[in-house]
C-alpha cells in the first residue's frame, strides 16, 4: 500500500505524548507552531521522495522550530540537532573522537602502569550517527560499537542541521554524500565495517540556512527547497500570534493597533535589520508580562511609555532603535 502523501499537517493539536521544549514555554511548544500550506507541502514532498529539506529565510522566521513540529508529528518529538560551525566536517555529523584526550590518557595510564583506557571512552556519537543507530536493534549496535544507542523498536528520527551557511565551502556536498549512504564507520575504535541504517526508518533531515552565502548547485540539486517568507497575510500573522501567545492577556483592543504599528514600522522604516516573527513574539510577551492588557489604553502616557521601553525586543541596533522609537512617538 502506498503511504499517505500528507503525513505532515504543520498546525493543529498534537497528541498528549508529544514532547514540549523548555517546560511550559508556549514559544517553544511545537503544538503552537503554525506552518503555511506551502511549507507543510514542502515537508510532505521531502518525506515522500526521501530527500533532505533545505529551508531558508530571515533569522527568526521559525526555521529551527519547524524541526520540532515535524518531530512531534512523525517521530517521538525528539530532534537530533547538529549546529554547524566554521570548522565543521561531514564526519562530525556522525561522531566525534577526542584524539587529544585519548593521547593524554594513554600517557597517564603508562605513568601509572595501568591498562590502556578503551578507545570507546573518547567517542561521542553525533546527530546523524544516532539517527542511523536508532534504526537498528540494540543488540546490533552493542555488537558493532559496544554502545547502547539502538532502539528497542527501530524508529525514524528527525535530524536538524542548523545554519548550514556557517560551514566551510566543501561541507554541503560532503554532507549529502554521507547522508545518502546512510552508513558510517569509526576507524578510531577499529570499527572499519560500515554500519548501515535500516532504510525503512531512514531519518528525515531538515537543513536550515540564513542565505548568507551561495550554496553549491550540486547540493541544491539533491534537496527539496522552501523559503519561509515573513507572513504577508495579516491573518496568518494573527494565527501565529494566537498559537504562541494564548496564555497572555493581550488581545483585540490592544493587539490589533500594536500589530498594525509593527507591520507599518517593518515596511516603511529604513532599518538595518527588520524585526522578524520571533522578535514580534518576544515583544508581545514582554508587554504582556509588563502589565499591558486588553483594558489598557495605548494613548495613556504610562502605556505609551511602556511600549517605548520594550522596543529593544524589536530593534537591534542603536540607529534602528532610535528610528523605531521616533516612529512610535509619531503614531
Amino acid at each position: 500500500m502506498t503511504p499517505s502523501f500528507h503525513l505532515f499537517r504543520g498546525s493543529g493539536p498534537l497528541s498528549a505524548s508529544h514532547l514540549t521544549r523548555n517546560g511550559d514555554d508556549p514559544l517553544r511548544d511545537p503544538a503552537g507552531y503554525i506552518a503555511s500550506k506551502e511549507l507543510a507541502q514542502a515537508v510532505n514532498v521531502a518525506l515522500a521522495i526521501g530527500r533532505p529539506l533545505l529551508v531558508t529565510g530571515e533569522p527568526g522566521t521559525g526555521k529551527t522550530e519547524l524541526a520540532y513540529r515535524i518531530a512531534a508529528e512523525i517521530s517521538d518529538g525528539e530532534v537530533l540537532r547538529f549546529d554547524t560551525k566554521s570548522s565543521s566536517q561531514a564526519v562530525d555529523l556522525f561522531y566525534q573522537f577526542d584524539s587529544v584526550g585519548q593521547f593524554a590518557q594513554v600517557q597517564l595510564d603508562v605513568a601509572r602502569k595501568l591498562e590502556p583506557s578503551p578507545a570507546i571512552q573518547f567517542l561521542r556519537i553525533q546527530a546523524f550517527g544516532k539517527a542511523i543507530l536508532r534504526t537498528l536493534p540494540p543488540e546490533t549496535v552493542r555488537r558493532t560499537f559496544g554502545l547502547d544507542e539502538g532502539s528497542a523498536e527501530p524508529r525514524r528520527s528527525v535530524v536538524l542541521v542548523d545554519e548550514l551557511d556557517k560551514a566551510p565551502r566543501d561541507f554541503p556536498n560532503d554532507l549529502l554524500n554521507q547522508i545518502a549512504n546512510l552508513e558510517f564507520s569509526i576507524p578510531e575504535i577499529r570499527c572499519d565495517t560500515p554500519v548501515k541504517a535500516n532504510r525503512e526508518f531512514a531519518p528525515f533531515v531538515l537543513i536550515t540556512s540564513n542565505s548568507e552565502k551561495q550554496l553549491p548547485d550540486a547540493f541544491l540539486r539533491r534537496c527539496v527547497y522552501h523559503h519561509i517568507e515573513f507572513p504577508r497575510d495579516r491573518a496568518q500573522l494573527a494565527r501565529i500570534l494566537g498559537g504562541r501567545l494564548g496564555g497572555l492577556s493581550l488581545n483585540g483592543p490592544v493587539l490589533e493597533p500594536l500589530m498594525d504599528w509593527f507591520l507599518e514600522a517593518r515596511e516603511k522604516l529604513s532599518l538595518e535589520k527588520r524585526p522578524s516573527t520571533s522578535e514580534l513574539l518576544d515583544w508581545m510577551r514582554a508587554l504582556g508580562r509588563a502589565g499591558l492588557g486588553s483594558e489598557s489604553n495605548l494613548k495613556d502616557a504610562p502605556s505609551k511609555e511602556l511600549v517605548r521601553q520594550t522596543l529593544g525586543c524589536l530593534f537591534k541596533t542603536q540607529r534602528d532603535l532610535e528610528s523605531g522609537s521616533g516612529h512610535w512617538e509619531r503614531r
